[in-house]
């Protein structure tokens, strides 16, 4: 059971994480005696064995927990759910896949107490050390950003995301798929909060592919089915 005065909540949605969770565990637990955090591992309708390695580490873990999404919906749909039932004051959301570093959490959830107004503000990473074509593609949409949401949402993709959880109360109708960032950026920015940047690393994932990144095709896919969503979102917020 986890101590109750955990402050800060970390959602990793974990889709077919299986092979990545013991050294993904293993990296939180070095911030385990700095940090009052809990760690919500979300199996977001796994298909392979995550669900039972997640059942023989959690024991070794005090600070982690897991829930359930029987089905996977979407990735939105897996980070929302977990956020519904993080417990601290402070929530954040990263990537399962050792793509961003346990520790860009800390640091980015460091840069929000030192913020001015830390109950208004959203601190995100921003990617470096990136290819010229992915550099494009992220200038590419901060561009649809601007002209379709008047707002310039830089990096949207860029993990780890940390806020604290009256945000939640502005997030009504959350998208389920990969959108939730673009969601959740624009909600903040909409509702006069200050965004921040922390610089991350972001190297290729170690175990698996991504679902909507792996090739040109699906790159393709991705960048129109965002477009779309911003169209409509706008629309919506009027």
């Amino acid at each position: 059971m986890l101590a109750d005065n955990a402050r800060l909540s970390i959602v990793l949605p974990c889709y077919n994480e299986a092979e990545g969770l013991p050294n993904l565990l293993d990296r939180y637990a070095e911030f385990a005696a700095r940090y009052q955090f809990e760690l919500v591992l979300v199996d977001n309708g796994s298909t392979d064995n995550t669900q039972e390695v997640i059942g023989r580490l959690l024991p070794k873990y005090a600070f982690a927990r897991c829930t359930r999404v029987i089905k996977n919906v979407g990735y939105g749909h897996g980070i929302f759910q977990g956020l519904k039932q993080a417990q601290g004051e402070f929530l954040a959301w990263s990537h399962a896949d050792l793509q961003t570093d346990g520790g860009d959490v800390f640091r980015a959830y460091d840069s929000l107490k030192n913020a001015q107004n830390v109950s208004r503000t959203l601190v995100k990473g921003r990617r470096r050390g990136r290819r010229l074509s992915e550099r494009f593609i992220s200038r590419g949409m901060e561009l649809a950003s601007l002209c379709l949401l008047r707002s310039r949402l830089t990096e949207i993709n860029a993990q780890p995301k940390v806020f604290h959880r009256d945000l939640l109360s502005f997030l009504t109708k959350p998208p389920t798929d990969f959108n939730f960032d673009v969601y959740v950026l624009y909600k903040a920015n909409r509702a006069g909060w200050a965004i921040r940047e922390v610089e991350v690393d972001f190297p290729p994932r170690p175990f698996g592919e991504s679902h909507w990144a792996a090739t040109w095709r699906s790159k393709f896919r991705t960048i129109r089915r965002s477009l779309f969503y911003m169209g409509r979102l706008s629309m919506e917020e009027g």
